[in-house]
């Protein structure tokens, strides 16, 4: 178990075109952010989502094209051994008929706007592996880095 604290909230506005998963990237380094809560709601218009089989360690992908809304988007933000950023995100989107589809979040593009949210987990390091028994990248066991009155202390100074 690896433990932290909640650190900075970064609030974001994507605008129309851009990729959610490189904008996630992109506000992670603007602002040091190097392990988070990832949240985001809005529209899209292209996405594509897949289902984790685990029997042959293989992901089934559908793509969606055309606005859909981003009705809720969630996972982590971490660093691989290599320091590469590494997301893990899972969404539902929904048409114009109110059906809702949902799976691990391969890729977004916002459609007319979307929300991003970034609630850094501080006083701990978030590394992902690859894990040998289930074909996933799954977060490393690591002790805290230092208490979060230290980090706190650090912060300030």
């Amino acid at each position: 178990m690896t433990t932290g604290a909640l650190g900075r909230v970064v609030v974001v506005s994507l605008e129309e075109n851009s990729s959610l998963t490189e904008e996630i990237k992109k506000t992670a380094d603007e602002n040091s952010v190097d392990g988070a809560v990832v949240a985001a709601i809005g529209t899209l218009k292209h996405a594509k989502l897949g289902f984790y089989h685990g029997s042959h360690r293989g992901y089934e992908t559908k793509e969606f094209e055309g606005h859909t809304e981003l009705v809720s988007c969630t996972g982590s933000l971490a660093k691989s051994e290599n320091g590469d950023r590494v997301l893990h995100l899972h969404a539902s989107i929904s048409d114009e008929k109110f059906a809702v589809y949902a799976g691990h979040l391969f890729e977004a593009i916002v459609g007319y706007t979307a929300e991003l949210y970034l609630l850094e987990v501080a006083g701990a390091q978030l590394t992902k592996i690859f894990n040998q028994q289930n074909g996933l990248l799954t977060f490393k066991q690591e002790k805290n880095i230092q208490t979060m009155d230290e980090f706190m202390t650090e912060s300030n100074s």
